[in-house]
Protein backbone atom coordinates (compact mmCIF):
# COMPACT_ATOMS: atom_id res chain seq x y z
CA UNK A 1 0.00 0.00 0.00
CA UNK A 2 0.95 3.55 -0.81
CA UNK A 3 0.26 4.78 2.13
CA UNK A 4 2.08 2.71 4.09
CA UNK A 5 5.36 2.73 1.94
CA UNK A 6 5.28 6.94 2.72
CA UNK A 7 4.85 6.32 6.65
CA UNK A 8 7.74 4.15 6.59
CA UNK A 9 9.83 6.47 4.71
CA UNK A 10 8.98 9.27 7.20
CA UNK A 11 9.63 7.60 9.99
CA UNK A 12 12.84 6.92 8.95
CA UNK A 13 13.35 10.19 8.70
CA UNK A 14 12.42 10.54 11.69
CA UNK A 15 14.78 8.36 13.55
CA UNK A 16 17.67 10.80 11.44
CA UNK A 17 16.06 14.26 12.20
CA UNK A 18 15.81 13.92 16.05
CA UNK A 19 16.72 17.33 17.71
CA UNK A 20 20.29 17.91 18.00
CA UNK A 21 19.43 21.66 19.76
CA UNK A 22 18.21 22.30 23.71
CA UNK A 23 19.91 22.27 26.75
CA UNK A 24 22.04 19.59 27.38
CA UNK A 25 22.32 20.01 31.22
CA UNK A 26 19.16 18.87 33.38
CA UNK A 27 17.42 17.84 29.61
CA UNK A 28 14.33 16.00 30.31
CA UNK A 29 14.60 15.29 26.22
CA UNK A 30 12.91 11.54 25.19
CA UNK A 31 9.62 10.08 24.81
CA UNK A 32 6.56 11.10 27.09
CA UNK A 33 4.53 7.77 25.81
CA UNK A 34 5.12 4.01 25.36
CA UNK A 35 2.66 3.03 22.56
CA UNK A 36 2.17 -0.83 23.89
CA UNK A 37 0.63 1.08 27.34
CA UNK A 38 -2.35 2.50 26.16
CA UNK A 39 -5.44 1.83 27.71
CA UNK A 40 -9.00 2.33 27.27
CA UNK A 41 -9.82 5.86 29.06
CA UNK A 42 -13.38 7.34 29.87
CA UNK A 43 -11.55 10.89 30.25
CA UNK A 44 -11.13 13.46 27.94
CA UNK A 45 -14.85 15.11 27.43
CA UNK A 46 -13.91 18.46 28.38
CA UNK A 47 -11.63 18.63 25.34
CA UNK A 48 -13.01 16.42 22.92
CA UNK A 49 -16.61 16.93 23.46
CA UNK A 50 -19.61 14.09 24.70
CA UNK A 51 -19.73 11.28 22.52
CA UNK A 52 -22.75 12.15 19.90
CA UNK A 53 -25.20 9.53 20.52
CA UNK A 54 -24.42 5.88 18.53
CA UNK A 55 -20.85 6.37 19.04
CA UNK A 56 -19.03 3.28 20.74
CA UNK A 57 -16.38 1.48 19.95
CA UNK A 58 -15.90 -2.81 20.98
CA UNK A 59 -12.24 -3.09 22.36
CA UNK A 60 -12.35 -7.12 22.15
CA UNK A 61 -10.34 -7.71 19.14
CA UNK A 62 -11.99 -9.90 16.37
CA UNK A 63 -10.65 -12.97 14.76
CA UNK A 64 -7.18 -12.11 16.20
CA UNK A 65 -5.63 -15.39 17.82
CA UNK A 66 -2.86 -14.88 15.64
CA UNK A 67 -1.41 -11.69 17.50
CA UNK A 68 -3.90 -11.75 20.55
CA UNK A 69 -3.26 -10.80 23.61
CA UNK A 70 -0.29 -8.70 22.33
CA UNK A 71 3.00 -9.40 23.48
CA UNK A 72 3.92 -7.38 26.88
CA UNK A 73 6.00 -4.29 26.36
CA UNK A 74 6.45 -5.15 22.95
CA UNK A 75 4.77 -4.09 19.31
CA UNK A 76 3.01 -6.67 16.56
CA UNK A 77 3.89 -7.35 13.37
CA UNK A 78 0.05 -6.45 12.24
CA UNK A 79 -1.11 -7.03 9.36
CA UNK A 80 -4.94 -6.30 8.67
CA UNK A 81 -5.06 -8.89 5.59
CA UNK A 82 -5.07 -11.61 7.86
CA UNK A 83 -8.68 -10.75 8.81
CA UNK A 84 -7.70 -9.87 12.54
CA UNK A 85 -10.02 -6.98 13.37
CA UNK A 86 -8.94 -4.45 16.29
CA UNK A 87 -9.70 -1.15 17.41
CA UNK A 88 -6.35 -0.38 18.61
CA UNK A 89 -2.84 -2.18 18.50
CA UNK A 90 0.86 -1.49 19.41
CA UNK A 91 2.13 -1.71 15.69
CA UNK A 92 5.65 -2.44 14.12
CA UNK A 93 6.93 0.20 11.52
CA UNK A 94 10.89 -0.17 10.93
CA UNK A 95 12.40 1.16 14.39
CA UNK A 96 9.06 2.16 15.52
CA UNK A 97 6.34 1.19 17.69
CA UNK A 98 3.72 2.95 16.86
CA UNK A 99 -0.29 3.03 17.89
CA UNK A 100 -2.20 2.38 15.08
CA UNK A 101 -6.57 2.75 15.75
CA UNK A 102 -8.31 1.08 13.41
CA UNK A 103 -12.26 2.82 13.13
CA UNK A 104 -14.81 1.01 11.52
CA UNK A 105 -18.56 1.07 10.26
CA UNK A 106 -20.86 -2.20 11.71
CA UNK A 107 -21.79 -4.99 9.52
CA UNK A 108 -23.54 -8.32 10.64
CA UNK A 109 -19.90 -9.54 11.63
CA UNK A 110 -17.76 -6.30 12.90
CA UNK A 111 -19.64 -4.13 15.75
CA UNK A 112 -18.79 -0.16 15.13
CA UNK A 113 -15.62 1.86 16.37
CA UNK A 114 -16.25 5.57 15.53
CA UNK A 115 -15.18 7.47 19.07
CA UNK A 116 -12.24 6.06 20.91
CA UNK A 117 -10.12 7.36 24.02
CA UNK A 118 -6.62 6.19 24.89
CA UNK A 119 -4.31 6.99 28.07
CA UNK A 120 -1.83 6.84 29.97
CA UNK A 121 0.93 8.25 32.28
CA UNK A 122 3.51 10.32 30.97
CA UNK A 123 7.30 8.86 31.34
CA UNK A 124 9.12 12.17 31.81
CA UNK A 125 8.70 15.28 33.61
CA UNK A 126 7.74 18.67 31.08
CA UNK A 127 9.73 22.12 32.92
CA UNK A 128 7.98 25.23 31.54
CA UNK A 129 9.57 26.26 27.99
CA UNK A 130 9.78 22.52 27.02
CA UNK A 131 9.28 21.74 23.44
CA UNK A 132 7.02 18.92 22.83
CA UNK A 133 6.35 17.16 19.43
CA UNK A 134 3.88 14.85 18.54
CA UNK A 135 3.93 12.88 15.20
CA UNK A 136 0.89 11.25 13.63
CA UNK A 137 -0.30 9.99 10.86
CA UNK A 138 -3.78 8.68 9.10
CA UNK A 139 -3.94 6.47 5.56
CA UNK A 140 -6.29 7.88 2.98
CA UNK A 141 -9.50 8.66 4.58
CA UNK A 142 -12.15 7.38 2.20
CA UNK A 143 -15.81 6.98 4.07
CA UNK A 144 -17.74 8.22 4.86
CA UNK A 145 -18.45 11.34 2.29
CA UNK A 146 -19.24 13.30 3.05
CA UNK A 147 -17.47 13.19 6.94
CA UNK A 148 -15.22 14.50 9.13
CA UNK A 149 -12.42 13.01 10.88
CA UNK A 150 -10.80 14.08 14.59
CA UNK A 151 -7.47 13.61 15.65
CA UNK A 152 -6.65 14.76 19.65
CA UNK A 153 -3.84 14.67 22.36
CA UNK A 154 -4.28 16.03 25.86
CA UNK A 155 -1.37 16.48 27.79
CA UNK A 156 -2.80 16.98 31.89
CA UNK A 157 -4.99 20.30 30.81
CA UNK A 158 -3.59 21.18 27.85
CA UNK A 159 -4.79 19.81 23.92
CA UNK A 160 -1.58 19.89 22.44
CA UNK A 161 -3.04 18.64 19.10
CA UNK A 162 -6.51 19.06 17.98
CA UNK A 163 -6.36 17.92 14.29
CA UNK A 164 -9.75 17.57 11.74
CA UNK A 165 -9.83 17.14 8.45
CA UNK A 166 -12.66 16.61 6.17
CA UNK A 167 -13.35 13.35 4.53
CA UNK A 168 -12.20 12.25 1.89
CA UNK A 169 -8.43 13.11 2.09
CA UNK A 170 -5.10 11.82 1.38
CA UNK A 171 -2.53 10.24 3.62
CA UNK A 172 -1.25 13.07 6.24
CA UNK A 173 1.08 13.81 8.50
CA UNK A 174 -0.43 15.85 11.06
CA UNK A 175 2.73 16.60 13.35
CA UNK A 176 2.74 19.54 15.73
CA UNK A 177 5.05 21.01 18.08
CA UNK A 178 3.92 22.63 21.33
CA UNK A 179 5.63 24.59 23.68
CA UNK A 180 4.72 24.12 27.55
CA UNK A 181 3.73 26.85 29.19
CA UNK A 182 4.37 25.23 32.59
CA UNK A 183 5.62 22.28 34.31
CA UNK A 184 4.01 18.86 34.54
CA UNK A 185 5.33 15.92 36.52
CA UNK A 186 6.11 12.29 35.48
CA UNK A 187 2.62 10.25 35.44
CA UNK A 188 1.18 13.35 33.86
CA UNK A 189 -2.23 11.74 32.24
CA UNK A 190 -1.81 11.95 28.26
CA UNK A 191 -4.77 11.40 26.08
CA UNK A 192 -4.75 9.96 22.73
CA UNK A 193 -8.63 10.55 20.59
CA UNK A 194 -10.03 9.69 17.63
CA UNK A 195 -13.15 10.05 16.26
CA UNK A 196 -14.62 9.27 12.72
CA UNK A 197 -17.45 6.57 11.65
CA UNK A 198 -15.35 4.91 8.37
CA UNK A 199 -13.01 2.13 7.94
CA UNK A 200 -10.06 4.14 8.03
CA UNK A 201 -6.71 4.08 10.01
CA UNK A 202 -4.62 6.14 12.44
CA UNK A 203 -1.20 6.26 14.17
CA UNK A 204 0.31 8.06 16.75
CA UNK A 205 3.81 7.84 16.18
CA UNK A 206 5.46 9.55 18.90
CA UNK A 207 5.26 12.17 21.51
CA UNK A 208 8.42 13.24 22.89
CA UNK A 209 10.07 16.23 24.81
CA UNK A 210 13.04 17.78 22.20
Amino acid sequence: MLSRFILSLCVSLALCSCSSGGDAAGSSAGALVDNTQWVESMQGEEFFGAPPAGSECDLEPIDCEEYFPWPEDDCVDFDPATGCITAYVPECLDAFTVLAVYTRMPDDRVPLCNWITLEQPSLRAIRAGDRVEVRGFHSRLTAPVPGEAHIGLVIGDEQVLDYQVTIPTDSVFPDVEWTAAKAYPAGTPILFHVDNHGQNEYMLIEVKVL
